[in-house]
């Protein structure tokens, strides 16, 4: 029964007993009052595996910080609900023609706000400030290089000007420029990341006391939401971290929920349950994680899943080999034991909305990856002699232990074993063993995940030039080497699908199933935002009726 209709039975219940007790507007009075609940001002709870370790945007790295962190804090780009890259406090911006330049118009009366009552405008020199901490050496950001196309960004981030210098400048209290020194097709998307997110000088030198983004008393919001306590204990176990609604956003951009209780459990088999049971009201699935079937979910779709070989293998370093198992693989006997929620991949990037936005999409064929069992069985039987053939015996699938999908691969096995005769059995190790395997070449074929934070093809393609399963590819070196400095998003997606085509019509990689993070809610929450590639929950919206 949801709390929708509880709530109508306590009001019926309210009436028939006030009426009896008050005088006769009184209880319609509660009514109108009770039935005009929009949803809003609640507090929401919700589960993550750890605490986050620094909240500072311009030095956040790990999932629990930066889901916590968008949150906190709104730059001059975001994201609307569709995935559309849209002006956030950017009012209005312009580009010039060569590209190099970028002028922005920030929208006045955002103001930045911090437990304890700070408050002070947001304004262009927050930004300015905030880039100039990304590109100083002692902030030691791992995210500066992301940025390096603004002026004189690389030279003060090794030391050879002053952060001061960098082609970030505030031409006006809300009027800020950014200078390049090479033009970016992908610069404004970057402003959306959150080492982009803007830093108020004030608090960070008169009022942080050199623990930024480190305790609830050192940390000032911009966005949504403010840190209004945080307890991290590494010796405790009922640690969390609460957010309340910002007045210094929300007074000019309607935030819907009173606040987000972040509950810190790092047993993923605790935190499901306490949401099972209703101690939390949503739960976050990774993708290789099955959801319960019998909750409200929302999915959005950016790992692909699929198959590659260790081509250090006689048999494997011979792309028609790899067609063969390609071809093999039964789309039409593998979507009867692939749960609904899974989607069937064709490609090694994901077929997202969010990523067609940005322009992108495939040049191969899609016939390049469907199956043919019949084909696969006669090339089989001619294409290796005895002695290759034999090596594959015993053969397993490296998996880690964290993909729950193992009927899926069982499935995959069994669909090969009636087209080449051979059985090969999931060899199931826990992560780390999985990912040394995977960097030492200790497989046979394994099982990987395809991933992009940033909604970019360039993360799906970016293994494939980083050699990371012992695959190194020149065009997707070539697309990678043109991060940051490509003038047209129209050419870097190209790119991008020049090696996705190499990628794939070579075979190396065979993509099966595009996995959906996962989101998880009861069923009285409403218009809460899932960004599935950064595997942030947003709440500015959200609302429980």
């Amino acid at each position: 029964m949801t709390k929708r209709i509880l709530r109508l039975i306590a009001l019926f219940v309210f009436i028939i007993c006030a009426s009896t007790g008050f005088g006769a507007c009184a209880p319609l009075d509660k009514a109108v009052e009770f039935f005009s609940d929009d949803g809003t001002g609640h507090i929401f709870k919700i589960a993550i595996e750890s605490s986050p370790e620094n909240l500072d945007p311009q030095l956040a790295t790990d999932s629990s910080s930066i889901t916590v962190a968008k949150n906190l804090f709104a730059g001059l780009m975001g994201y609307d609900a569709s995935g559309k890259l849209v002006g956030r406090l950017a009012k209005d911006y312009s580009i010039s023609e060569d590209g190099l330049v970028y002028t922005f118009d920030i929208a006045e009366g955002y103001s930045w706000y911090a437990t304890g009552d700070f408050s002070a405008p947001v304004t262009a020199g927050d930004f300015v400030f905030a880039f100039q901490r990304l590109m100083d050496p002692k902030t030691a950001s791992t995210h500066s290089a992301e940025y390096f196309c603004i002026a004189g960004a690389a030279a003060a981030r090794g030391g050879a000007i002053p952060p001061e210098e960098i082609g970030v400048t505030a031409t006006g209290e809300y009027t800020l420029e950014f200078r390049l020194e090479h033009p970016n097709a992908e610069f404004l998307y970057l402003l959306a990341e959150l080492p982009a997110m803007p830093c108020c000088r004030e608090f960070f030198e008169n009022e942080a006391g050199g623990k930024y983004g480190l305790e609830a008393e050192s940390t000032c919001s911009n966005g949504p939401f403010y840190l209004r306590y945080w307890l991290h204990d590494p010796y405790g176990t009922e640690n969390y971290v609460r957010l309340r609604r910002n007045p210094g956003y929300s007074e000019m951009s309607y935030v819907s929920p009173a606040g987000i209780n972040y509950l810190v459990n790092p047993d993923y088999d605790s935190r499901r349950a306490d949401f099972l049971n209703d101690s939390t009201e949503l739960m976050l699935y990774q993708p290789t994680q099955r959801p319960s079937s019998d909750k409200n979910t929302v999915a959005g779709y950016s790992e692909v899943a699929g198959i590659v070989f260790n081509e250090k293998i006689a048999a494997f370093s011979d792309p028609e080999v790899r067609q063969v198992f390609s071809w093999a693989a039964d789309r039409e006997a593998l979507r009867e034991n692939v749960p609904e929620i899974i989607r069937d991949a064709y490609y090694a990037v994901p077929d997202s909305e969010r990523i067609a936005l940005r322009g992108y999409s495939p040049s191969t064929e899609r016939e390049v990856t469907e199956s043919d069992p019949a084909m696969a069985e006669y090339k089989w039987s001619f294409i290796l002699g005895e002695r290759e053939r034999s090596e594959l015996i015993g053969m397993t699938v490296l998996v880690p232990d964290s993909f729950e999908y193992l009927d899926c691969l069982d499935a995959l096995t069994d669909v090969w074993y009636d087209s080449l005769g051979i059985h090969f059995g999931a060899e199931v190790v826990n992560e780390r063993d999985y990912k040394k395997r995977i960097a030492d070449g200790d497989f046979g074929m394994a099982l990987v995940f395809l991933d992009s934070s940033d909604a970019s093809p360039l993360g799906y393609i970016a293994p494939f030039s980083r050699g990371d399963f012992g695959i190194k590819l020149d065009k997707a070196s070539s697309a990678l080497g043109m991060r940051g400095s490509c003038k047209t998003l129209s050419a870097l997606n190209y790119a991008c699908a020049d090696a996705e085509k190499q990628i794939l019509s070579e075979y190396h990689f065979i993509p099966l199933w595009e996995l959906p993070t996962v989101l998880a809610l009861d069923d009285d929450a409403a218009d809460i935002y899932l960004d599935p590639f950064s595997q942030t929950v947003y709440f500015e919206d959200g609302k429980m009726f």
